[in-house]
């Protein structure tokens, strides 16, 4: 059949290429046959869509008797460094050659196999067949034209959903339930930008998948799509209106086409999902199902509050409307939707003139009119019934999955939404959602149409947006993992650092001001922690102050100077119920520590997990001392409680870990002892209940050879009373050096131990003797110098 190289129609820079993938019936990795269609999106005077330079489209299939070898074969990694990014090429030699000159190609990743007529034909009646969703190009208007207020044109949807349309100019091309022509499915579009630089490195930016609303047509957040191309490898997922395909499965069909689209050998790149409404259900569950395949999600006015909507009653009532009045809706809900002044802003130039400013915004509020009444053909009664069915299948297949969700979170909510209720819905799943960052905007719920909000620009700002994973341990490929495991976890970015050092770990880090020493091999010591090593694995070890109040500060400071994540081995009582005190109605911040310690990457202490994280090359974070050196009795400061098994030993030498003690102080006198541990037990009945329960429900740290420890573990606190809050002082010591045979000599294993005992009590006495010539180690002297300085750090004592 006639090939895209013979199309005969204009190829402005504006028109449309769509590539429909249908894979076999009889394999789901073939090389499927593909429709194109070029056009050129058009606005008429009355601000309906037409089509201008329309062309014939063809189908081109591999004939019977072809073989993997003559078919387009897909560039083996080697390759893909140096020609744009596997996935999305499935044209000829010639029309890859030309599509250079319009924008970067795709190339699948997956190796093509052998279809048939046959299995082609079979597959193309049955979408459901299809191993992941057509894939097409689409052009999006230039900001500054009237197709960029709200809506895609007709012919942009016609052609990202894979139709082939044949007669130019007809109203075939011009009404906007030709969406639902037979033999569509849900599709993912690659918009093309007018203007955009057609060499940018595409294959190794970021992936971003667009999920859209219940319009379905992947271009209602267009306005975006030119920063977000920028920064991005960015596709939008549409769905023609005649798809039936419930819920779970356009979940299914979005993680096939991460499965075919996401190289599990190259970990670095970062996997987004934007979801946006009932996008943001779907992407909810999709990153619930893929977490090896997806890293971030950013949510815009989630629909996932459906339920405490008024679409749930009035859906019903809408679709049952006569034709009249449903055409209507549109104008009436117009406030509704969005909001109206700041989606005709869209193109007022801010530096032009006042006068000027107003006629652009009377400009944009006339053509923004024409497009609403869009909406009402875009989603015609059934199609609207049909979606809203969508969207409460979908909030009861996310509905308990979002305590679970791993990857972090990016949440937007408007609190003029009235549409959906977001302004409540934004910290509700700010309390559900273990690593979530919430923003609330003054907008509607079409916010990522309106004038003020860059997207891509504010993901950089908070921090969110990252090029590359920064993983806790090197990995060579993806796999499913979470946090609160052993595996390796993703780092947080600066800027996430700073949004918990702002929250949650702010007050601390103020009062206690932690100041950090390092000791060099050769036995120098240094301000900061520049003399840590950075060998991996790498064991830190130290003593456990009251309530373990030191652990944000540190894991924070070190972060900043090292890049290291220490993964520190917690108490399983820390994680206890953490997810099921996530209730709905819950205050936001009352998991705030248990979230906090696995987002950087604590998990619970144990000789399995130890030997993961060691295995791994993870830096780990061991306090030997345990619950029994944070819950001290009274007189017992800085005093070390280390079992006698040097069990932490062996397990480091084993992988030849470098061992680093160091010392902290100044949390152990913030407190005086009103009732220490042994007093609180001694309280008749009381003590006796708190002690039972301590045994029975919560579960020891200690097990195996270490439960053997002659030193008592139970998980009752102490009772203090807060004094003045001290200055935090951290010291490391010279790294002691591990080979896997001291794991086989009982003698050496002993002598590393007391090593490290020894020097862990040296800095904490160190520590202590040199604080004294520190003349901001009071709270009050040192709030006055750092208020005074405009934040910067009070100096400590002088080095010897």
């Amino acid at each position: 059949m006639q090939g895209l190289q013979n199309c005969r129609c204009p190829c402005g820079p504006q028109r449309l290429r769509a590539k429909l993938f249908l894979p076999s019936a009889e394999t789901v990795r073939a090389r499927p046959p593909y429709i194109t269609a070029t056009a050129e999106p058009h606005v008429t005077s009355n601000g309906k869509s037409s089509l201008q330079g329309l062309g014939s489209a063809s189908v081109r299939t591999a004939p019977d008797n072809a073989t993997p070898s003559k078919l387009p074969k897909a560039p083996t990694s080697k390759d893909s460094k140096a020609k744009p990014r596997a996935g999305q090429n499935g044209v000829s030699n010639r029309a890859a050659t030309q599509s250079t000159k319009t924008g970067p190609s795709r190339a699948s990743s997956r190796p093509p196999s052998k279809p048939t007529a046959k299995s082609n034909s079979a597959s193309s009646k049955s979408p459901a067949a299809s191993s992941k969703p057509a894939e097409a190009v689409a052009a999006i208007p230039d900001k500054g034209s009237d197709r960029s207020i709200v809506m895609p044109s007709t012919a942009a949807a016609q052609a990202a959903s894979g139709v082939s349309v044949r007669n130019a100019g007809s109203a075939v091309a011009t009404r906007a339930d030709r969406l639902a022509s037979a033999g569509t499915q849900p599709t993912f579009i690659i918009p093309k930008v007018p203007g955009f630089h057609p060499e940018r490195p595409v294959a190794h930016m970021p992936l971003m998948l667009y999920l859209p609303g219940i319009d379905g047509t992947g271009m209602a957040a267009s306005r975006q799509f030119p920063t977000l191309m920028a920064s991005f490898d960015f596709r939008a997922f549409s769905v023609p209106l005649s798809d039936r395909t419930p819920f779970t499965g356009l979940v299914d069909i979005i993680n096939a086409y991460l499965e075919a689209e996401v190289d599990v050998d190259d970990p670095d790149r970062p996997v987004y999902l934007l979801g946006e409404s009932f996008g943001g259900v779907l992407a909810l569950a999709v990153a619930a199902a893929k977490t090896d395949l997806v890293d971030r999600l950013v949510l815009v006015n989630p629909a996932t509050s459906y339920e405490a909507s008024i679409w749930p009653r009035l859906g019903p009532v809408l679709a049952k409307l006569p034709d009249a009045a449903y055409s209507a809706i549109p104008y009436a809900l117009s406030p509704v939707l969005g909001n109206p002044l700041a989606l005709a802003a869209v193109n007022v130039d801010r530096s032009a003139s006042l006068p000027t400013q107003a006629a652009q915004y009377a400009e944009g509020l006339q053509k923004l009119i024409p497009q609403l009444g869009y909406l009402s053909k875009i989603l015609p009664p059934a199609v609207l019934q049909w979606k809203l069915e969508l969207l409460k299948q979908g909030n009861a297949v996310v509905k308990p999955l979002l305590p679970n969700i791993q990857q972090r979170v990016f949440l937007l909510a408007a609190d003029n939404d009235l549409l959906i209720p977001s302004r409540q819905e934004g910290p509700r799943l700010k309390n559900l959602l273990p690593r979530c960052r919430l923003k609330v905007f003054n907008g509607s719920h079409a916010l990522l149409q309106e004038a003020d909000v860059d997207l891509a620009q504010l993901m950089k700002d908070v921090g969110f947006y990252v090029t590359q994973r920064r993983m806790s341990a090197p990995v060579k490929k993806r796999t499913k993992s979470s946090f609160g495991s052993a595996s390796p976890i993703e780092k947080p970015t600066i800027g996430e650092l700073d949004y918990y050092a702002e929250g949650a770990l702010n007050n601390l880090k103020t009062l206690q001001s932690p100041v950090f020493l390092s000791t060099a091999e050769d036995g120098r010591v240094q301000q900061g922690c520049g003399a840590i090593p950075l060998d991996r694995p790498l064991l830190l070890v130290s003593n456990h102050q009251t309530y373990a109040l030191d652990i944000g500060p540190l894991i924070e400071g070190l972060l900043r100077q090292t890049g290291l994540l220490p993964r520190g081995l917690t108490h399983p009582a820390v994680f206890q119920g953490n997810l099921e005190r996530r209730k709905d109605k819950a205050d936001p911040q009352s998991n705030v520590f248990g979230s906090l310690l696995t987002t950087f990457g604590s998990v619970e202490v144990g000789g399995r997990n130890f030997f993961k994280l060691m295995q791994n090359g993870e830096c780990v974070l061991l306090y030997p001392g345990g619950v029994r050196e944070a819950y001290k009795m009274r007189g017992e400061e800085y005093k070390l409680f280390w079992p006698k098994q040097p069990e932490f030993v062996r397990m480091a030498a084993r992988f030849g870990a470098t061992i680093v003690p160091f010392g902290g102080v100044g949390l152990d006198d913030g407190f005086e002892m009103l009732l220490d541990p042994s007093e609180i037990r001694a309280i008749p009945v009381l003590g006796k209940w708190l002690e039972t329960n301590a045994k029975n429900s919560i579960p020891p740290a200690r097990r195996g050879i270490s439960q053997k420890s002659d030193i008592e573990e139970l998980f009752i606190q102490p009772l203090p009373l807060p004094k003045l809050p001290q200055r935090l002082y951290f010291k490391f010591q010279q790294p002691i050096r591990t080979c896997p045979e001291d794991a086989k000599d009982p003698a050496k294993t002993q002598q590393i131990y007391e090593q490290a005992k020894r020097s862990c009590e040296d800095a904490i006495s160190y520590l202590r003797v040199n604080r004294e010539k520190d003349p901001y180690k009071d709270l009050l002297p040192r709030l006055f110098y750092e208020r005074t300085w405009g934040g910067k750090q009070a100096p400590t004592f002088p080095l010897d």
